[in-house]
């Protein structure tokens, strides 16, 4: 006999139709038909399939909760489903019907027909470690740690409710009664059932090889985005380097023009002799001696100094 923790909703919005309709529910959007699944890599594939946008993770936890809702939970086991509100009330039942898939419904398409008969209790009546176990799983769950289930279904057959489930709580009919026995000690030999544990290690076992294979697919494709932004990063030092190079070449065209057009400006400056140059210009002269000891013994000045010796 297994417990199980069940949420209905992250508010515990659903909890009146969990009361009402004698049912617990599979919250979420697995919108297909769990009978069968037992595969979890199949049952993997077939949530990824159906929801491509879902990242890794969220397929797992998917696929790990509905394969234990519709094909771990069985007739017997116990369910625990938190109520909303800051009390928080423990609702305790038990399943008394095989899974059942309607795909008729827009939400709450999975279901277990369920007897409230273990009535409503409040959080002070479990220890510490039970309370943190409720509320650490989601949607749907069986205690990791075997011997919390066992320590809590003692507590229960021991003790009396807060109240019957969906009973008003303003108004309690029977007070509240701790269980009247010490907690277990840790060293306290459990009877447990072998095949149960078994069951749960493999399941552990097969989760865990899952999640290697895709951190190992993760970074196979991170690998390859790196080699592709370094293939990206050589290209792009390539073009620099030809960008560079045609810069160095256009520079050096850009300075051969330069020369060109000043040599181009000298002959048009030095293209006049005598008084009247070929060109028709007037000439202009310097009445200082030529410093290269030419034989004429005059030389050209600049147009500044032209100026000031216009004849």
């Amino acid at each position: 006999m297994t417990v199980w923790i069940c949420r209905a909703g992250l508010q515990a919005q659903y909890l009146n139709k969990f009361i009402e309709q004698k049912k617990i529910f599979l919250i979420g959007s697995v919108g297909i038909n769990l009978t069968g699944k037992t595969d979890m890599q199949e049952l993997m594939k077939v949530i990824s399939h159906a929801y491509p946008t879902e990242p890794d993770g969220s397929v797992t936890t998917m696929s790990v909760q509905a394969r234990a809702f519709a094909t771990k939970a069985k007739v017997g086991d116990w369910v625990v489903v938190s109520g909303p509100g800051p009390e928080k009330i423990l609702n305790i039942g038990e399943i008394t019907g095989k899974y059942v898939y309607d795909g008729t419904k827009s939400e709450l398409k999975h279901s277990h027909v369920i007897s409230w008969k273990h009535g409503a209790w409040k959080r002070e009546s479990f220890p510490d470690d039970i309370i943190r176990s409720v509320d650490a799983f989601d949607t749907f769950m069986m205690f990791f740690k075997l011997r919390q289930g066992d320590r809590l279904m003692d507590i229960v057959s021991k003790g009396k409710p807060f109240s019957k489930v969906g009973a008003k709580l303003e108004e309690p009919k029977k007070p509240i009664n701790k269980p009247e026995q010490e907690p277990l000690e840790e060293t306290e030999p459990v009877n447990m059932d072998v095949a149960e544990i078994k069951e749960v290690i493999a399941e552990v076992r097969e989760t865990i090889t899952y999640v290697k294979k895709e951190a190992l697919a993760e970074s196979a494709a991170v690998r390859k985005m790196i080699v592709d932004v370094q293939d990206v990063i050589s290209e792009v030092r390539e073009t620099i380097t030809e960008v560079k190079k045609a810069t160095l070449l256009q520079a050096q065209d850009v300075k051969k023009v330069i020369v060109e057009v000043r040599d181009a400006l000298d002959a048009a400056e030095n293209c006049c002799s005598g008084d009247e140059g070929s060109c028709g210009n007037t000439v202009y002269y310097n009445y200082s001696r030529c410093n290269c000891n030419c034989n004429d013994g005059w030389y050209y000045e600049t147009p500044r100094e032209r100026r000031r010796f216009r004849l």
